[in-house]
């Protein structure tokens, strides 16, 4: 237990530094962001409760208001992707056949490609739109609210699935 733990928080930081360090630079023009630190919410144990899931949402999403200068934005979000996601799981796992109870971690190790990627565009795209929709504040910016939650989220996929592969993968099943 304790090494689960710490392993967690390990890979917390690793996203913390990485979206801080790297990602959070990493900006093309007004539409394209990378919230790579969405993936450790993503890959966090299924076994977690819900309740537990809830507060490590909100720390992460207040940690990152703190570098991102933004009032509450990424806790809402990262708040609102750790309500959905336990329901989310459970509808993959009935979808592929899998006892909820089976699946020991959420990572591209464990699923198969699809499923992970299914599994955090959803995530993504649910967070990028309530990040962009609450920074706009007002329907007169929705077209590009949806913009920058598309491509957004395209961009923090494709850097989820990289930091999976160069970090994540060197077990095998």
């Amino acid at each position: 237990m304790n090494n689960k733990i710490i392993s967690q928080f390990l890979a917390f930081l690793g996203y913390l530094a990485f979206h801080i360090f790297v990602a959070r630079k990493l900006v093309f023009g007004q539409w394209v962001f990378s919230y790579v630190y969405v993936g450790f919410l993503l890959t966090l144990s299924p076994s977690i409760s819900k309740s537990r899931l809830l507060i490590v949402a909100f720390l992460v999403g207040l940690i990152i208001d703190l570098f991102e200068y933004s009032p509450g934005i990424h806790a809402s979000a990262c708040v609102l992707i750790a309500f959905v996601r336990p329901y989310l799981v459970s509808l993959l796992a009935a979808q592929n056949n899998i006892d909820e109870d089976e699946i020991r971690e959420i990572s591209i190790r464990e699923m198969s490609i699809s499923g992970f990627i299914i599994y955090s565009f959803l995530l993504i795209v649910l967070h990028h739109l309530a990040v962009f929709l609450l920074e706009a504040w007002t329907s007169k910016l929705l077209w590009l609210s949806l913009q920058k939650t598309f491509f957004s989220s395209i961009f923090t996929l494709v850097s989820v699935l990289l930091v999976q592969y160069l970090f994540f993968t060197s077990q095998k099943r």
